[in-house]
């Protein structure tokens, strides 16, 4: 996901340098999107770790 988003930005660069607003717009949509992936994959990982987190204290609690 990160190699995608470097592309993304190396196509907003190259639009900027040659001057292909639709490129440009494109690549910014795309930059976008991918950053709130990585960013809701993130926030996804850390609410399984509390999720397991929780459910090993309340399994050990049971077993006492």
């Amino acid at each position: 996901m990160l190699t995608t988003t470097l592309v993304g930005i190396g196509a907003l660069v190259v639009g900027l340098l040659i001057g292909w607003p639709v490129l440009v717009a494109l690549s910014v949509i795309f930059v976008v999107v991918q950053l709130l992936m990585m960013g809701a994959r993130a926030a996804v990982q850390r609410n399984d770790r509390r999720l397991a987190e929780r459910l090993e204290q309340k399994r050990s609690e049971r077993e006492g």
